[in-house]
């Protein structure tokens, strides 16, 4: 999913990571995935959504995600280090270094990254 938009113009890590969330949101409910944890690398965002009222710098973009938030029946957001989703990570990475843009999913991605699941898939979880 993460392939059906690039974001242009981005002027910080922050701002990328706001909207990368946004565009998470919205797919999620395009995709009709109403139950759902969404687990996130970012402390401050986790902590936007999560205690809104402390956070009062960024109540424009808590109201954003909350709107978004609101058409998913159920969710849970949690604070997750990046180790733990790996390969995600190098997904996203592979992506962006290589420029590829909205066929990268669509193309079944390079090779690398199927070893690297089955290896996921054959490794006991922790």
């Amino acid at each position: 999913m993460h392939s059906r938009r690039m974001s242009i113009n981005v002027k910080s890590l922050d701002e990328a990571k706001y909207k990368a969330l946004l565009w998470s949101l919205e797919s999620l409910s395009f995709h009709h995935l109403n139950r759902v944890i969404i687990a996130l690398d970012d402390d401050k965002l986790t902590k936007v959504i999560l205690r809104p009222k402390v956070w009062p710098n960024f109540k424009a973009q808590y109201v954003e995600l909350e709107k978004r938030l609101r058409r998913v029946e159920w969710w849970r957001v949690v604070k997750e280090d990046r180790s733990t989703n790996r390969v995600a990570f190098l997904i996203a990475q592979s992506a962006a270094k290589g420029g590829y843009l909205q066929f990268y999913v669509a193309a079944g991605g390079p090779l690398w990254l199927r070893e690297l699941f089955e290896n996921e898939e054959a490794s006991p979880s922790t």
